[in-house]
């Protein structure tokens, strides 16, 4: 960024750096586009420079002009005030395309920048997400490690279809859960695992607040679940989930255990405390 802010490297090799990136991002368009720039800054920057020499020698020289005649005015002519005036207006207009060419650049680099460090930061909660309710899962699921790196492997591929299996993946966990916190009544109640949930979660939560903001949030995890599986039900021509909705789901779906556990675990202490 500080090669662009601070003009540490000429603009043409900036821009073949900026071609190279996004080559390697997979951005086609832009490889092309930065390659044409880097060609036209450096011509351009030339012509800049060549500008700069011709306006110097444009200068109109000093010179010594009088007349024997105490009543004459004697002018020294228009000189070269028409020639310097023609070649800074061109030479601006190159500098507008080189700033142009520059903006666009630091835009480009600052938005990769932006993305890069909030996907680290995004990868460093749910890490740290999982971390947290791994241990825990372990002791009700034994499998529980294979089941999580699946998900995590399956919305890391390039295969929609298994984008589909990390999202149904999400759906069995939640609802084996669901089994153990809040049993189905009968055999219509199994799919109802969302509502079995938040009928656990109310009780056990004073805040009328978070009350609200939990069973929202439940609300939307099972609409972002029914439309991703939806889209690959039924019918001749087959969708397949977006890698971000999956990406999505699964991602509501660890923060939503994750607090599934802490309010079990509140409630256990509470319990024991009680009991004691």
């Amino acid at each position: 960024m500080l090669d662009i802010t601070n003009s540490r490297l000429p603009l043409h090799n900036i821009l073949l750096k900026s071609s190279r990136l996004s080559l390697l991002l997979d951005i086609p368009e832009n490889v092309k586009l930065f390659k044409q720039w880097a060609e036209y800054a450096e011509l351009n920057q030339f012509i800049v420079e060549t500008y700069k020499t011709s306006i110097e020698a444009a200068k109109d020289r000093d010179i010594s002009i009088a007349s024997s005649n105490p009543y004459q005015i004697v002018s020294p002519g228009f000189g070269n005030s028409a020639e310097r005036k023609r070649l800074k207006e061109e030479a601006q207009q190159v500098t507008q395309y080189l700033a142009k060419y520059r903006t666009d650049t630091y835009n480009f680099a600052l938005d990769i920048y932006t993305k890069w460090q909030f996907g680290n930061i995004a990868q460093s909660i749910f890490e740290k997400k999982r971390n947290n309710v791994e241990p825990i899962l372990r002791e009700i699921f034994s499998d529980i490690k294979q089941r999580l790196n699946s998900i995590e492997q399956n919305i890391a591929s390039e295969n929609p279809e298994d984008w589909k299996n990390s999202v149904a993946s999400c759906r069995t966990l939640l609802m084996d859960i669901a089994d153990i916190l809040n049993p189905p009544q009968g055999a219509d109640d199994r799919n109802r695992f969302i509502n079995r949930l938040k009928d656990f979660v109310a009780p056990r939560v004073e805040s009328e607040t978070k009350k609200k903001f939990l069973k929202n949030y439940y609300d939307e995890l099972k609409k972002r679940i029914e439309y991703t599986m939806e889209m690959t039900q039924g019918g001749a021509h087959k969708q397949r989930p977006k890698q971000q909705e999956a990406e999505d789901v699964v991602l509501y779906t660890y923060l939503i255990i994750a607090d599934l556990i802490a309010i079990y675990n509140e409630n256990k202490v509470n319990t024991s405390a009680n009991m004691e």
